[in-house]
Parts: structure tokens; sequence; C-alpha cells
């Protein structure tokens, strides 16, 4: 009898042991260079439709932009110059005006995301203007996650790491499955939970691959004056080259975030 007992408690010890195996095995995530060389191809085929897209916000921005420009003008040349307060009606039009502008600038990263949500069919000029239903959704959810993020900064920088990168899909949840605000956060925590550093390391390459590439088109500008020509000729190429590259940051996060749909259906 007491063998038998031996023998049962034997095998339930084998049994725990094969289901701990199986637990450890959990999928893994693909791996960073399939991830950036897919986010490339991906980007350089559809590179077009992302300027595009993107532009479509700049010019709705560039009436308000113009009249920035305008106010900031008239205040230089009327009372700069005599160290006199300009009118607060100026004041306000040039804050309402950068609003504005900010608010176009925002739609068209908006209009990237839902490019990629339409598999980079329709028209650019009707997904910009599609993205003004998800604006105030997308702004609050940006709002909260903002907050929760600096709240947990307040506690120690260590732990506002940590949760940015439970949040960082939120925005994703947000447009490619129709979540809203706390919904989108759950849902990226829930994502992220067991693969907290396999996430936290891609995006640590991807942040270095970035750097690299900022540091090395701005070598140039090591050499020259701050106050040349070229150096400023040089800063416009920079900035434009990081606006085209820009679309390869989010498709590489979009294949990250359906690597983690896949791994937790």
């Amino acid at each position: 009898m007491e063998e038998e007992k031996n023998y049962s408690a034997v095998e339930n010890i084998a049994e725990v042991k094969n289901i701990t195996e199986v637990k450890n095995d959990k999928p893994k995530m693909t791996p960073v260079y399939e991830l950036l060389e897919t986010a490339i191809k991906v980007w350089w085929k559809n590179l077009s439709k992302f300027v595009t897209v993107y532009l479509w916000g700049i010019l709705f921005a560039l009436i308000p932009g113009v009249i920035i420009g305008a106010v900031f003008l008239i205040v230089y040349i009327f009372y700069e110059s005599s160290n006199a307060i300009a009118p607060v009606p100026f004041i306000l039009l040039g804050i309402i005006c950068f609003v504005f502008v900010m608010y176009f600038i925002v739609r068209a990263y908006m209009g990237m995301f839902l490019l990629v949500k339409k598999n980079f069919e329709g028209n650019e000029l009707e997904i910009f203007k599609e993205t003004k239903k998800y604006f105030w959704q997308y702004l609050w959810l940006g709002i909260i996650t903002t907050v929760f993020v600096v709240l947990w900064t307040l506690l120690l920088i260590i732990p506002g790491i940590i949760f940015s990168i439970f949040y960082s899909f939120a925005v994703y949840a947000f447009f490619f499955e129709d979540l809203n605000g706390m919904a989108a956060i759950r849902r990226s925590t829930a994502l992220v939970k067991n693969y907290w550093w396999p996430v936290f390391g891609r995006f640590i390459v991807v942040g270095v691959v970035i750097y690299i590439f900022t540091l090395v088109v701005s070598i140039p500008l090591l050499f020259t004056s701050d106050k040349s020509v070229f150096y400023y000729i040089w800063s416009t190429i920079v900035q434009l080259l990081n606006f085209l590259v820009a679309p390869i940051s989010l498709l590489y996060f979009y294949q990250m975030y359906q690597d983690l749909v896949r791994i937790k259906k």
C-alpha cells in the first residue's frame, strides 16, 4: 500500500513538473532584426502615402501658422523695439492659432495610424479627414496615459519606466481595437504582462538605432558654425530625414503589438 502511495506521489511530482515546463515554454516574440527589416520594407513601399497624409495636416496648419508669423512680425516691428507690451488681443490670437497648428499636426500623426489600419488603401485626404472623429478620444487617452506615467514617476524613476512600457500599446489598442481611455490602457497592460523585458529590450534597440541614425546625419553640424548658412540648411535636412523615417518606428511597434495580440489569444 505504501509503495502505491510513493508511486502516486512520484507520478504527481512528474505531472506538476510537466505543467511547469509547459507554462515556462511561452511563445516568443519576433526577433528585433525581423521587426526592423519588415518595418523598413513596408515603410519604403508606402513612403509616398505616409508623406501625403502627413502633408495634408501640414497644409491645413499653414493658415494658422501664417497668422502666427504675422502676429510675431507685427509685435516685433511695433512693440519689441519700443519695449512696449503687445495688446492682449494679439497675444490671444497667437495662442489660438498655435493651438490650431498643433491640432492639425496631431491629426496628421493620427492619419499615419489610420493609413496602417486601412492597409494603405484609400485616399490620403479622406483618411486625414477621418481623423477628426477620433481626435478628442485620442487626446483624452494621451492625457490620462501621461498623467499616470507622471504619477508613477513621482514615486521613483523606475516605476515610471516600468509603467510607461506597460501603457506603450494603448494607442495601438485605440486605433486597431477601437478601445477608448482606460480600456485601451488596460488592454496594453494585459498585452505586455509577462513580456515586459522582451518589450523593453525591443524599445531600447530601436531607440539606439534612431539615436545612431540622428547622430550620423548630424555629424556635418559639428564642423560648422551654428550661425552659418550651411548649418541652417543641414539642420533642415536633418529634420526632414527624421520626418521621413519616423513611420518606421510606428510600423516597428505595430508589429510588436501584433505579436503580443497573437501570443495572448
